[in-house]
C-alpha cells in the first residue's frame, strides 16, 4: 500500500457485533507498529488512546510526493491550505479546524514552530531524507503543550543506502537527489543533498530550494547511542501575490539550519535520554518600496526517563528548557523579542485489567512573557476482542502567542494569554482480516481565548468543532491495497454564529493502488474538498466569501528497469480550475516523471 497508515477504519454494525466476542488471553498486540509521537516514546500503535496515522517515507515518495504538504493532503481530519504551487509555494496544515499555528510540526523532535511567526510552511520540508511521519490529532497532543490542533512529528531517514534520482515535469520543474552513507561495527553517517526547482505555474512564481542532511551515530553497544543530525534548507522564489492584488516584482528567500545531538541510553528497566538543539530560520522579502528580514534563534535541550514497571506499567517523565530569541526588520517598523520557556511533564500508563489500559498525565509550561500552563489528558484503551479495540481520550492543550503578536509596534497586545482548547474523541477500530484494517472516530473540540484582531490583537475569540470521520486501510484482494476517508466536519465561530473559516465541512481522500508480480504498479488518487467560507480582502473591510468545493484525481505508474526505477505521473487529471485560498489559484494539469537507483 502506498499510504500505510495505522489500523484504522469504520465497519458495519453486524461486522461489528461478529467481531466483538470476548476473547481470552492478555491484551492483543492487534496489527500496526511502533509510533513515538503520542507518548514520546515507542510503543506499540494498539496501546494508545491516541489518534495516530503513520505514513512511510518511502512510500510517499514512491507516489511522486516531493515535500510534507503534498504527503499530507490525503489524510483524514486534515486539510491543507495552499497558495502557490511546488517548491515556492506556502503550504499549511489545518488539525480538526485549527489554524496553522494551532499545528506543531517536529523535525527528530526540533520543535519548528520555536521561531515560525505564521505557521510552519510545509512546503520547506522535502521528502528526499524523511523515514517517516506521525500524526497526532486532538487531545492527546496535550502532553507537548503548544499543540493545540495537533502534532506533525518527522523523522529523518537512518538507512545508508544509496539513492542517486533525478525528475522533471510540468512548468520547468526539476529535481535530484544525491545520498550516500557507510556503516562500520559501532557507526554509521548519511549525506544527502537534494535540489528542487520549478519556472512556476503563474508569472512570478519561480521557485528554487536546496536542502542537506547529514546524519552521524555512533553505539558500539546497541543499548546507548548518540546521533547527531545537521539538516539546512535554503529556498528563493518569486511572490506573484492573489490574484486581485498582483505582486509581479516582489522576491522571497528563506532558510533554516536545525542541529539535534541525542544521547538515549536502555537499562534495567529504564530509558533515559538527553537531547539538545539549536534551531535557526530567517525570511526575507524584497519588492518596490518595501524590504522586510525576520530571522530568529532558538536553543534548547530535555530529559527523559521511561520507567517500566510491574504488572505492563510504565511511567514517562521529562524536563525541557529553551531560550528563543526573534528579531524583525521592515520598512515601515522593527523589533526584537525574546523569550524563556520551561516545562516539565509525567505520563502514568497501566494495565486495568488482561484487555483494558488507561494512561494519565500532565504537563506544565512556564513561558517568561504569559506565565504558566496546566495541560492534563486522560486516555483509554478496551479491547472488545482480538481484533476490535475501543479508544478513547480527553485533554487540553494551548498556542503561544507569536513575538509579532506580542511586539510588533503599532498592532500588539503583550498582555496576551495563550490560546486553549479542551477536546475529546472516541474511536471504534477493527480488523476484519489480516491486513485489512478499519476505523471509526468521533471528536469535539472546545476553544477560548482565541486571538483575533490585527491591531491591536485581544484575546476574545471562543470556538466549538464537532466531527466524524471513518477509514479504511489495507488489501482489498491479490495485488490491490486502498486507503481511503471520509471526514465531516461542523465548526463555529461563537462570536458570530458563522462557519469557522477555511473549513470544509466535507473531505474525502482515495488512494487506490495495483501492483502485478512483474514489479509494475499504478495507483489512482482522489482528493475531494467541500464549499467553505474564506475573506476576500479585495475589498476593505474583507468581504465573506464561499469557496466552491472541488475534486482532483491523480494518477502515477512505476515500473523497474533493471537496477532503476522509472515512475510516472499526472496531477489534477481533469484540469479542475480550484482555489484553497482566496485569490491564490492552484495549479493545472501537471505531468512529472522521475528515474533513481531508489526512493
Amino acid at each position: 500500500m502506498a499510504l500505510r497508515v495505522l489500523p484504522t477504519g469504520i465497519a458495519a454494525v453486524g461486522v461489528f457485533l461478529l467481531l466483538t466476542i470476548p476473547a481470552r488471553g492478555q491484551v492483543p498486540t492487534f496489527e500496526g507498529e511502533e509510533v513515538t509521537v503520542p507518548g514520546l516514546r515507542p510503543q506499540l500503535a494498539a496501546t494508545t488512546p491516541a489518534f495516530v496515522t503513520v505514513l512511510s517515507g518511502e512510500d510517499l515518495r514512491r507516489l511522486g510526493f516531493v515535500t510534507l504538504g503534498d504527503a499530507l493532503r490525503f489524510l483524514a481530519e486534515v486539510s491543507i491550505r495552499t497558495a502557490g504551487a511546488g517548491p515556492g509555494g506556502f503550504m499549511q496544515a489545518s488539525i480538526r479546524g485549527s489554524t496553522p499555528q494551532q499545528v506543531l510540526v517536529l523535525i527528530d523532535g526540533v520543535p519548528l514552530n520555536a521561531t515560525a511567526q505564521f505557521g510552519v510552511n510545509l512546503s520547506t520540508i522535502a521528502l528526499a531524507d524523511v523515514e517517516r511521519v506521525e500524526i497526532l490529532r486532538g487531545s492527546y497532543s496535550a502532553i507537548y503543550g503548544n499543540a493545540l490542533g495537533g502534532v506533525v512529528s518527522v523523522k529523518t531517514r537512518a538507512d545508508v543506502r544509496p539513492v542517486y534520482a533525478a525528475g522533471g515535469g510540468s512548468f520547468g520543474s526539476a529535481g535530484a537527489n544525491l545520498r550516500v552513507g557507510r556503516a562500520w561495527p559501532g557507526g554509521q553517517f548519511t549525506l544527502s543533498g537534494q535540489y528542487l526547482g520549478t519556472a512556476g505555474d503563474r508569472p512570478n512564481s519561480d521557485a528554487t530550494r536546496w536542502i542537506g542532511t547529514f546524519r552521524l551515530a555512533l553505539g558500539s553497544d546497541p543499548q546507548r547511542t548518540l546521533t547527531l543530525v545537521a539538516q539546512h534548507s535554503a529556498g528563493a522564489a518569486g511572490l506573484p501575490g492573489p490574484t486581485f492584488f498582483l505582486t509581479p516584482n516582489d522576491r522571497l528567500t528563506d532558510m533554516r539550519t536545525l542541529l539535534n545531538l541525542t544521547w538515549a541510553e536502555e537499562a534495567g528497566g529504564r530509558t533515559t535520554q538527553a537531547r539538545l538543539w539549536w534551531l535557526g530560520d530567517g525570511l526575507a522579502q524584497t519588492s518596490p518600496g518595501f524590504s522586510s528580514d525576520d530571522r530568529g534563534t532558538a536553543l534548547g535541550g530535555g530529559w527523559q526517563e521511561v520507567i517500566r514497571l510491574p504488572n505492563g506499567a510504565g511511567l514517562t517523565g521529562g524536563l525541557e528548557l529553551s531560550r528563543i530569541t526573534f528579531t524583525s526588520t521592515s520598512t515601515f517598523a522593527s523589533f526584537q523579542g525574546d523569550a524563556t520557556t520551561g516545562a516539565g511533564y509525567l505520563q502514568f500508563d497501566a494495565l486495568l485489567g488482561p484487555r483494558t489500559l488507561l494512561g494519565v498525565g500532565a504537563r506544565y509550561d512556564v513561558h517568561s512573557t504569559y506565565g504558566p500552563q496546566v495541560n492534563p489528558r486522560l486516555g483509554v484503551v478496551h479491547f472488545l476482542s482480538d481484533r476490535v479495540r475501543l479508544r478513547g481520550s480527553a485533554g487540553r492543550a494551548f498556542r503561544a502567542p507569536t513575538f509579532f503578536e506580542l511586539n510588533y509596534p503599532g498592532c500588539s497586545n503583550p498582555a496576551l494569554r495563550p490560546e486553549q482548547a479542551w477536546a475529546a474523541d472516541l474511536g471504534l477500530e477493527a480488523a476484519p482480516r489480516p491486513g485489512l484494517t478499519l476505523r471509526l472516530n468521533g471528536f469535539y473540540t472546545d476553544a477560548l481565548d482565541l486571538i483575533v484582531g490585527g491591531c491591536n490583537p485581544q484575546n476574545v475569540g471562543s470556538a466549538r468543532v464537532a466531527g466524524l470521520s471513518a477509514e479504511v486501510v489495507g488489501r482489498l484482494g491479490p495485488g490491490w491495497t486502498a486507503q481511503g476517508n471520509l471526514t465531516w466536519t461542523d465548526g463555529v465561530d461563537r462570536g458570530t454564529g458563522l462557519p469557522l473559516l477555511r473549513l470544509p465541512a466535507w473531505l474525502a481522500n482515495l488512494a487506490l493502488r495495483h501492483a502485478w508480480s512483474s514489479g509494475a504498479a499504478a495507483t489512482v488518487l482522489v482528493n475531494y474538498v467541500s464549499a467553505r467560507d474564506d475573506l476576500d480582502t479585495s475589498t476593505f473591510p474583507a468581504t465573506r466569501v464561499t469557496l466552491p468545493g472541488y475534486v482532483t484525481v491523480g494518477l502515477r505508474y512505476e515500473r523497474r528497469l533493471g537496477s532503476y526505477i522509472l515512475l510516472v505521473g499526472v496531477d489534477n487529471v481533469m484540469d479542475s480550475q480550484y482555489e484553497t485560498l482566496r485569490g491564490f489559484p492552484a495549479a493545472g494539469r501537471t505531468f512529472f516523471v522521475q528515474v533513481g537507483s531508489g526512493f
